[in-house]
């Protein structure tokens, strides 16, 4: 499935900043949630407006990446507004 961004939203992946799990038992109360960084970088997978290009990695507050789910499949997009910066090497 395929979805195509419209107006001031972008397709983003949620891979670029995977943090590496380490296999260790730690007993948490069932409804700890643990800390979340108030920003995530992420990367481009679609742009309406070819500002941006596939795998641009850009940095967005955390909260704003929206999540969207469809026969099973799941879609990340952000407003264009709410990128910080991008970047290059």
């Amino acid at each position: 499935m395929i979805i195509k961004p419209k107006n001031k939203w972008i397709q983003v992946s949620l891979d670029f900043d995977k943090v590496e799990k380490i296999d260790t038992l730690i007993a948490l109360p069932e409804d700890y949630k643990p800390a979340e960084k108030p920003y995530k970088a992420v990367s481009v997978q679609a742009d309406p407006e070819d500002e941006y290009k596939l795998g641009d990695v850009v940095v967005v507050p955390t909260h704003i990446v929206r999540e969207v789910e469809l026969e099973d499949n799941k879609f990340y997009l952000i407003e264009r507004g709410h990128i910080m910066v991008r970047v290059e090497e």
